[in-house]
């Protein structure tokens, strides 16, 4: 920002602070803001994003271990609660999501996660959408990849659901 001038991309929002408090959220364009009261808090991109996640072991409730990985997409729909209500959308995103198909996964049998993993997207899409809507994030799609640990030497099929 110079001489109170602040430019926002394509795609992208800006959120501005008065002193320390919100003052507006700026879309693409050329603005006028006041210098030194006001500052950009941060640039948020608006379109969607990929978070990706590794197939980690989990444990089901019948004691068994089953790898489960997942894609997320989502984007920012609201700048200003993207901003105050978590620190980092993709980060909280991400543990929300290992912690709902931990907490899924232990309720029910390797055999069932890994033959219909329904249950478990549907679950976790149900606890991602719901709560990152108070975020100001929407969750477009989930894809996980469900498979039983492959025995030293021998390949495994995942099992994936959209």
């Amino acid at each position: 920002m110079s001489l109170g001038l602040v430019t926002v991309g394509a795609g992208r929002a800006a959120v501005i602070e008065r002193l320390g408090k919100f003052r507006v959220v700026l879309g693409p364009g050329r603005h006028f803001v006041l210098p030194f009261a006001d500052r950009v808090r941060v640039r948020v991109d608006l379109g969607e994003q990929i978070l990706s996640a590794p197939p980690q072991p989990v444990e089901t409730g019948d004691g068994k271990e089953i790898d489960v990985g997942f894609e997320v997409v989502f984007a920012v729909t609201d700048p200003r609660l993207a901003t105050y209500a978590t620190t980092n959308p993709a980060i909280a995103i991400e543990q929300l999501a290992r912690t709902a198909l931990r907490q899924e996964a232990g309720l029910t049998t390797a055999e069932r996660a890994v033959t219909a993993p329904g249950d478990l997207h549907r679950t976790v899409w149900t606890v991602l959408h719901d709560t990152t809507g108070r975020w100001g994030v929407a969750v477009k799609e989930l894809k996980l990849s469900v498979r039983p640990p492959a025995a030293p030497g021998t390949p495994s099929t995942a099992q994936e659901w959209y």
